[in-house]
């Protein structure tokens, strides 16, 4: 594992979509949590706020939009970065946050995993 970085959470309400990309990126050597409901992922970083480094969301989740998801999480601890997933590229409303947009399903896994946000991560 990459011992010298933080933790990464991963949260979408469907459950294939967290196993794969968890798997994915634990795969790459990466201590990732998945999670398909938003407001235990916002308890868990309530209690664990230091945990994560970064945060990967799908767009359009049921309970919580992953716009409204990254705000709460930016209130709770400003420094943990953020992905939005989405199938929806046209649907993302601006927000303040300096958040990276990767589109779902992507035709090359590897566009997942490098990600500029997950490549910060080797890089600090």
């Amino acid at each position: 594992m990459k011992s010298d970085y933080q933790a990464i959470a991963l949260v979408d309400d469907e459950e294939d979509i967290v196993n794969l990309f968890t798997e994915l990126l634990k795969g790459n050597g990466y201590d990732v949590y998945g999670f398909t409901d938003p407001f235990l992922l916002l308890d868990y970083i309530h209690h664990h706020d230091h945990q994560f480094r970064l945060v990967l969301i799908d767009y359009k989740m049921p309970q919580l939009s992953g716009c409204e998801l990254a705000n709460k999480i930016t209130d709770i601890n400003s420094r943990i970065e953020m992905v939005l997933i989405t199938a929806a590229a046209n649907d993302i409303i601006k927000n303040n946050l300096d958040v990276e947009v990767i589109h779902k399903p992507t035709k090359n896994i590897s566009t997942f995993t490098h990600s500029h946000k997950i490549y910060e991560l080797n890089n600090k």
